[in-house]
């Protein structure tokens, strides 16, 4: 049988992109508390395509994801990177992982338990010889409105909002991104607003 994607391709055309968009896979985070916590992730992986090829493996990009169990940090990624560039032939690799995380939060007076979820997302690159890696958590805060606070005695109401905050670690003396837990940016935010969203609260 003739390969056709092994072809020589002489349109010239490179492409920035080529690969899997919304790949749902089950990936294992690390969790300050716990080591490590299981969740799902939606998926979006790609390599650049060089003028002189005709197409790319879509089934190695799973088998990249297969090789790492699914285990995604900071740490891990690069990694991941790397052998989709070797295993694609590739200059350049992109990978994003959106998912849920889950915190257990105490209401702060009854001390009731429940399960919050923050969106998050991990967004790694490698090009040029260079590693990239960014976190994204999105957390749902309460505010204080400040012109009904200003007309009211008591009683001023409050609005549901959501911070959003990407970052990109550090590097450490010996070349290593310096490590950001989801929950150090979930009590970021949470300071930033008039006071957290609890998943369950009693009278």
């Amino acid at each position: 049988m003739q390969d056709t994607q092994g072809l020589a391709d002489d349109r010239g055309i490179a492409l920035d992109q080529v690969g899997l968009c919304g790949l749902r896979y089950p990936i294992v985070v690390m969790d300050r508390e716990k080591s490590k916590q299981q969740t799902t992730a939606e998926i979006d992986v790609s390599v650049n395509l060089p003028q002189h090829f005709k197409g790319t493996h879509m089934s190695r990009f799973i088998e990249v994801m297969n090789e790492n169990r699914g285990e995604l940090t900071m740490h891990t990624l690069p990694g991941i990177l790397h052998r989709l560039r070797q295993h694609l032939d590739a200059e350049c690799a992109r990978l994003e992982a959106r998912f849920d995380y889950f915190l257990e939060k105490k209401a702060p007076a009854s001390e009731a338990s429940g399960m919050m979820d923050y969106r998050c997302s991990f967004l790694g690159e490698t090009r040029d010889g260079k590693d990239q890696f960014w976190l994204t958590v999105e957390v749902p805060v309460t505010s204080l409105c400040p012109c009904s606070k200003a007309i009211s005695d008591y009683g001023a109401h409050n609005q549901r909002g959501r911070i959003k905050m990407k970052v990109r670690p550090s590097t450490a003396a010996d070349g290593s991104p310096e490590l950001i837990w989801i929950e150090e940016l979930v009590n970021l935010a949470e300071q930033c607003g008039s006071a957290p969203v609890y998943p369950l609260l009693k009278r």
